[in-house]
């Protein structure tokens, strides 16, 4: 999957020659729909987002975002919260007046917090994420997004045979400058 996104990816590059639309970088923040699962039992959390990213031209970006629990998740009496990193290349397919899709994919780093009367312990461990969205923008400075990650998908998580998935829907707002 991972290989394909790549692909996708680089399938953007021929357009970025012929774009119409300048370099401009952006923000975002938001909430995201967080679910970890480790094969075991599956904690969702609502997480906080925020991202930066510089959009090169209509089809080539490259963007950072971090993301940490707001309501954490109760399993038998302990409190996890679920904190993401994710550096990534986005390719953008315009769609229309102010809108396109977009894929990203890049590192990512995943820590799962597990925490009860006042001890805590943490986890956490890196893989490539990838992602798809979409993007509406309403005028020069201000849009929304809609988008899914995956943070982890890997079959370990931090030396522990964890068949581990992290991943999250994403709503926010978009400001551009």
């Amino acid at each position: 999957m991972k290989k394909m996104i790549v692909g996708i990816l680089f399938l953007f590059v021929p357009f970025a020659v012929t774009a119409q639309e300048g370099p401009r970088a952006y923000w975002g923040a938001g909430g995201a729909l967080m679910t970890l699962d480790d094969g075991f039992d599956s904690f969702e959390p609502i997480n906080a987002f925020g991202r930066v990213g510089y959009d090169f031209n209509a089809y080539i970006g490259v963007g950072a975002e971090v993301s940490f629990s707001l309501i954490e998740d109760d399993l038998a009496g302990i409190d996890f919260s679920v904190d993401t990193r994710f550096f990534f290349l986005k390719g953008s397919l315009p769609i229309g007046d102010g809108a396109k899709l977009y894929a990203m994919i890049g590192p990512s780093n995943v820590e799962l917090t597990g925490s009860s009367g006042g001890f805590s312990v943490s986890l956490d461990d890196s893989d490539i994420g990838i992602g798809f969205g979409f993007e509406k923008s309403f005028n020069d400075s201000f849009g929304i997004s809609v988008d899914y990650i995956i943070y982890y998908d890997d079959s370990t998580f931090d030396g522990f045979a964890l068949d581990v998935d992290a991943n999250a829907i994403n709503v926010g707002v978009v400001g551009y400058f």
